[in-house]
Formats: C-alpha cells, sequence, structure tokens
C-alpha cells in the first residue's frame, strides 16, 4: 500500500476513535448529537459546494445509494443501541465490516487481496471483536450490531466507488454529508419535537466540531481509497476501536483487561500486514 494512504486511514481511525470518545464523554444525548453532527455536515457542505462545486455526474448514482444506505444506518444504529451496550454493538459492528467488505470488493471491481492481505485483514477483524465483544449480549443487540456491520460494509464500498468514479473524494464526502443531513435533522426534530432546540444548546459547539471532525476523517478514508484498495484500507479504519480503547483507558478512566490489550495486539499484527505484508 502506498505509505500516503497507510497514513490517511490511520489518521481517520484516531479522528474516529476521538469523536467517539467525545460523544462517549458528553452528555449521552444521542438525538441532539445526531442533529448537531448533521448541521456541522451540512456547514462543511456548503462551503465546498460553493468553492468546488457539484461532483462528476458518475458519482451521482453512487451518491444517492450511499444516503440511502446511511438512512438505514443511522435506524438500525440507534435500534441497536436501544437494545444493548455500545461497547458490543460498536465492537461487533465494526469488526465485521472488514471483512463484508473485502467479499463485496472481490465481487464488484475483482479486487481480491494476497494471501498476506487477506490474513491481516482477517486478524484486525477478529482483534476487534476480542477488543469488545460480550458473548452474554441479549441476541437482538447482536442481530443489530450484524446489521450495522452490513451497512457499514455497503456504504464503505458503495463510497469508495463513488469517489473514485467522480475523482475528488472531498466533494463526493462533502455533498453526502450535506444530502444526509436533511433527513437527519428532519428524524431528530420527529424524535424531540421543538424541545430540540433547547436540548441542542447544552452543547451546540461540541456537536458541530463533532460533525466537521468526523466528516474530516471519512473524507480521509475515501482519499485513500482511490489510491490503494478497498478493503485494506477499510480494515485499516477499523483500528479505530483500538485507539478507541486506548482512549478510554487514558482519559476517560476506563480499565482494559488481558482480553482487551490481548485483541490490541492482534489488531496492530493485522494492521502490520496489511500495510507492510
Amino acid at each position: 500500500m502506498p505509505l500516503a494512504a497507510i497514513a490517511a486511514a490511520l489518521t481517520s481511525a484516531l479522528i474516529h476513535a476521538s469523536w467517539n470518545a467525545a460523544l462517549k464523554g458528553g452528555r449521552g444525548d444521542r438525538i441532539a448529537d445526531a442533529f448537531l453532527i448533521a448541521v456541522g455536515g451540512l456547514l462543511v457542505w456548503g462551503v465546498v459546494a460553493a468553492i468546488w462545486g457539484a461532483p462528476h455526474p458518475d458519482a451521482w448514482p453512487y451518491l444517492i445509494a450511499s444516503v440511502l444506505i446511511h438512512l438505514v444506518y443511522w435506524f438500525t444504529l440507534f435500534s441497536a443501541y436501544d437494545a444493548g451496550d455500545m461497547s458490543h454493538i460498536y465492537t461487533l459492528s465494526r469488526g465485521s465490516a472488514p471483512l463484508l467488505v473485502a467479499i463485496g470488493a472481490a465481487l464488484t471491481v475483482q479486487e481480491i487481496p494476497p494471501p498476506l492481505k487477506i490474513a491481516g485483514i482477517a486478524l484486525v477483524s477478529a482483534g476487534v471483536l476480542l477488543v469488545g465483544f460480550s458473548p452474554r449480549a441479549p441476541l437482538k443487540a447482536t442481530l443489530w450490531a450484524l446489521s450495522i456491520g452490513l451497512c457499514i460494509s455497503a456504504y464503505s464500498l458503495v463510497d469508495a466507488l463513488g469517489a473514485r468514479a467522480g475523482n475528488d473524494a472531498l466533494v463526493y464526502v462533502a455533498w453526502t454529508s450535506g444530502i444526509m443531513g436533511v433527513p437527519m435533522i428532519a428524524f431528530a426534530f420527529w424524535r424531540r419535537g421543538p424541545q430540540l432546540w433547547k436540548d441542542a444548546a447544552v452543547a451546540p459547539i461540541r456537536g458541530l466540531a463533532i460533525g466537521i471532525i468526523s466528516f474530516a476523517g471519512y473524507g480521509l478514508v475515501l482519499w485513500a481509497q482511490t489510491l490503494a484498495p478497498i478493503a485494506q484500507v477499510t480494515a485499516l479504519r477499523e483500528t479505530s476501536v483500538v485507539f478507541g480503547a486506548l482512549i478510554a483507558f487514558l482519559f476517560l478512566g476506563e480499565t482494559l483487561g488481558p482480553r482487551r490489550w490481548i485483541g490490541a495486539l492482534i489488531v496492530a499484527a493485522g494492521a502490520g500486514l496489511i500495510a507492510f505484508g
């Protein structure tokens, strides 16, 4: 893999873990946070659209498909968090995505990784699951988490192909964020009503900043996927779970037992095979 793609994927992983930690360390109001994140995405879209314009026509079918998949993703995400713990939902959904993306990339664009890369992707998935998977979790929560994993793999593949088709990851992800922000805002008002204004006013800067930062992190992934195989970049990005565990340990006061440390080492080994194998 090109060093630029490796650096972009790992930086994106760190960004993803950081904004998730910021959400976890905050007030825990998912509706208000989703609203503010959507507004942040709309702000970014406005700036990018004003300066760089619209995506290339070839990218639009992928962009529309991505928005629809993301809407399903947000629905499954809220449903999953209503059914189980965040640690179980997050790790199972993120851990299942790399292998699913590898299968999808092989079927759609014939990107079949060499054996060492396949081993690396498998190790990343196994390590991610070991970091946070809970075998005692309710079956309903597990099924919702796997549904999220399917959504993640679907939009990861579609967005990578869309960024390649339009040859501009920045414009593509900005328009995806902008279009998707409208139904997300509508959903937030539907769930909360006028009370949403007061709830969002509790910590508006943090929510808007997360929306902008998450845009930057995902833009880096799409850019990396224009330079390197889709599945390998996706797997490197899922090292965010390890970054998240370390952030929780260092800054949120959470304890990490032997299982999580072993899982982190397995993820690191897998990432090494993907990047340098």
